[in-house]
């Protein structure tokens, strides 16, 4: 009995390996002079598929090898006529990629196991470049892509692979463009308050996008500058940092930002950066930055409030359109992106 489960089991483990490397390898188009065997035959137009069975795609280097099965009501692989759709998407489903075409069932190929060339169907393959696929966002280097194949009744069939390997930006291009995206939406604050030891300025603040762990995550970002006005090295460590929109609602402030918010500064010095928060709704027309920085002789302490106007003008206009907008006093630099 022992002697026969450890066969048995061997059997199962050998299977299943045998499954992993068919998924990793995916399949093959039989060729050279190999025959199709007369069971394979297929009378074409006999039979209208009512499902994809299989849709895979394989990393070929400079190309992605994509292919479908069809299978009718019971089960029976087939090929067929239909026109063909298929888009890729990344993470974020941008779309990188869009294709379609039609297809004879003349134009699908016998497909077979990499490993043991057992013959599994017949199926249709193409390729892409992956100089045709835009650049997208994966935490993985995966995207997906969805197939849709419309039969010549009409009727639509629908697959998706998630495995799609897919030209990615790196994690500099990925902080470039959501800098650029800030800097185009950002609304120009430029408001300075001095008190006690310091002098604090909001420069600019907006809404903002980092991509974090397959996702795409939203803040709303204020840009800041702070320099010690005082005659000794003080801790710049303000407490209670929200934001308030013009309902009442607070949201608070957030890890992630540039600006050190416990970091001692000597007399003269600036500190640059950025603080995040807790996104509002994108319908306020206003916030207010609140935070207690330091004492005043009677140990009450200062507080700094910002008024931050989201309808201000952009950092994207230029001093024209923000002329014609409405002028605004201060010495920041317009940005032109």
């Amino acid at each position: 009995m022992g002697s026969k489960m450890k066969k048995d089991s061997a059997f199962i483990s050998s299977l299943l390996v045998l499954l992993v490397m068919i998924l990793t390898s995916g399949c093959v188009e039989k060729g050279g002079n190999l025959t199709e065997p007369t069971t394979h035959a297929v009378a074409i137009g006999k039979y209208h598929p009512s499902n994809i069975k299989l849709f895979m795609s394989v990393d070929e280097g400079d190309f992605i090898r994509f292919y479908f099965m069809l299978e009718t009501a019971n089960g029976e692989n087939i090929p067929a006529d239909g026109h063909v759709k298929i888009v890729i998407f990344d993470d974020l489903n941008n779309s990188l990629y869009y294709d379609e075409f039609d297809v004879e069932a003349s134009d699908f190929v016998d497909y077979g196991f990499v490993i043991t060339g057992q013959y599994i169907g017949k199926a249709y393959e193409w390729r892409v470049s992956k100089t045709d696929i835009k650049k997208g966002i994966s935490s993985m280097g995966l995207g997906r892509a969805l197939l849709t194949f419309t039969t010549l009744a009409g009727k639509e069939l629908h697959a998706e692979d998630t495995l799609v390997k897919i030209p990615t930006y790196t994690e500099e291009e990925i902080k470039q463009m959501a800098e650029e995206e800030y800097e185009k939406n950002a609304v120009l604050v430029d408001q300075k308050i001095s008190k006690g030891n310091f002098e604090v300025s909001v420069i600019k603040a907006g809404f903002f996008s980092l991509y974090e762990w397959g996702k795409e995550r939203r803040y709303f970002r204020v840009d800041m500058e702070v320099k010690n006005i005082g005659e000794e090295s003080e801790y710049f460590s303000p407490s209670g940092m929200v934001i308030v929109d013009e309902e009442g609602n607070q949201y608070e402030n957030t890890f992630g930002g540039t600006l050190d918010t416990f970091v001692k500064i000597y007399p003269t010095v600036v500190k640059k950066g950025y603080v995040l928060f807790e996104p509002p709704p994108e319908t306020v027309s206003s916030v207010k930055l609140i935070f207690e920085l330091g004492y005043d002789e009677d140990f009450k302490p200062y507080v700094f409030e910002f008024d931050i106007n989201l309808e201000s003008p952009k950092l994207s206009m230029s001093e024209e359109d923000q002329t014609r907008s409405g002028s605004y006093e201060g010495s920041f630099n317009v940005i032109n992106c």
